[in-house]
């Protein structure tokens, strides 16, 4: 598969689709911006030697709360229960100093302009995606929300789960749908699910990472995608 870059290719691929699912943490938002990252991941961890959990090496140098999140799954249903819940709550807290992506409002709108339907497909919270976006005024932008609801970890991407979910409930067709995700796991829920993957090159060395993990297109900003439109 050749991966596909330019004006022509992001016009192809935006104009055929029907079905456009963007990722939170990066098409839509940094949403550690204000928030980091690894103070949400210590902060998960505070909790859990609190509870008495004697972490790995590996958990205790984790800077992402995504991968904190993951090891709680084999501590037992209460501790991946308060985890889930803990870092549900954290992320609304960043939520509300995330910033936004640049030229993510204006695809939102166009998007809804040119009669797409748009889903937000997150391993974040649907809580956080839900006070972001009202925060901004687009909420009501947004057909569907399909983001971290379970306990289970594995249901996050790169499982396809949360996109299959989203596509169910559109009603979608995966040949006239697609995902913009700044992520291999992005790439790969994608390719998995047999819809169109558009890679969102927002840091140096991500283009290459996303080429190789499977996407159709590679955009370098948000604007390429509402400019398609």
């Amino acid at each position: 598969m050749t991966t596909r870059t330019g004006p022509q290719a992001v016009r192809d691929v935006m104009q055929s689709a029907r079905y456009v699912l963007l990722d939170f943490d990066g098409p839509i938002c940094d949403v550690f911006a204000g928030f980091p990252a690894p103070e949400v991941a210590d902060r998960l961890r505070i909790m859990l030697k609190a509870a008495g959990v004697d972490l790995p090496q590996s958990v205790q140098e984790e800077d992402d709360p995504m991968e904190v999140f993951r090891f709680s799954a084999d501590l037992g249903k209460d501790l991946n229960h308060a985890t889930l819940n803990a870092l549900t709550d954290l992320e609304v807290e960043a939520a509300a100093t995330a910033r936004l992506t640049p030229g993510a409002a204006d695809l939102i709108r166009r998007l809804g302009e040119a009669n797409k339907s748009v889903a937000v497909v997150s391993n974040n919270s649907v809580a956080a995606v839900t006070a972001f976006l009202g925060a901004h005024g687009l909420l009501t932008a947004v057909d569907l929300i399909s983001a971290r609801m379970d306990p289970d970890p594995g249901l996050m991407k790169p499982n396809p789960h949360l996109v299959l979910q989203a596509l169910d409930q559109l009603d979608a067709d995966a040949a006239v749908s697609l995902l913009v995700g700044d992520s291999v796991t992005d790439m790969q829920a994608s390719k998995s699910t047999n819809i169109t993957a558009v890679g969102y090159a927002n840091k140096p060395g991500k283009a290459e990472q996303l080429a190789a993990a499977g996407a159709d297109v590679i955009v370098m900003s948000m604007e390429e995608l509402a400019t398609a439109l």
